[in-house]
């Protein structure tokens, strides 16, 4: 489920790390940032909610999302898992209907919880899983190799943080940069 492999197109996404590559801002120093400024102290707080009151959750998160190519990339990354129909669950049916956005930490947690798989066990898999997606992202635009994507991944572990407050400008000023970019290699 956390694997890049998984038909959620996360493949389609870089979290402005194309951006970052493209303005000569040091790569491995970026995505250090935003795991630990938004993935730590912003999604995994949202998907740790999730397990309790999704709904709250994924309003809070898509609202944090600042620029529109970041707010899709939650929504389409997360309405996939939701479209893959793996388990009955009512949050995933307002999604459907289109009463609550869909975030992908959200809506992974509640697919989690749904496979009864332990919330601990779940937020380190969108940990690596958006970690992993930077990091992938960055190789394939040949910001740094194969080797450095490795050892930045293990460097980078899963941390508890229980207060909402994610917060990397960079990243956004980055995205809506991007959101006029052409050519350009990856959605966001």
């Amino acid at each position: 489920m956390f694997d890049s492999a998984f038909p959620i197109g996360s493949f389609n996404y870089s979290s402005a790390v194309e951006e970052a590559y493209a303005r000569g801002i040091n790569v491995i120093e970026f995505i250090k940032a935003v795991y630990k400024n938004v993935i730590i102290r912003g999604d995994l707080v949202m998907a740790k909610l999730a397990f309790t009151n999704p709904e709250q959750a994924d309003k809070i998160l898509y609202a944090s999302k600042v620029t529109k190519e970041l707010r899709e990339m939650s929504v389409n990354m997360g309405r996939s898992i939701v479209y893959l129909n793996l388990c009955e669950e009512k949050f995933f049916e307002k999604v459907k209907k289109g009463e609550s956005p869909g975030t992908y930490p959200v809506v992974m947690a509640r697919l989690c919880k749904c496979l009864k798989i332990d919330e601990k066990d779940c937020l380190e898999g969108i940990a690596y899983s958006e970690l992993s997606q930077m990091v992938f992202s960055a190789i394939r635009l040949g910001a740094i190799d194969f080797i450095q994507g490795q050892k930045l991944m293990l460097e980078l572990s899963y941390e508890e943080e229980n207060e909402f407050a994610p917060f990397n400008p960079l990243q956004d000023v980055l995205s809506k940069l991007h959101e006029n970019r052409e050519p350009k290699v990856f959605m966001s």
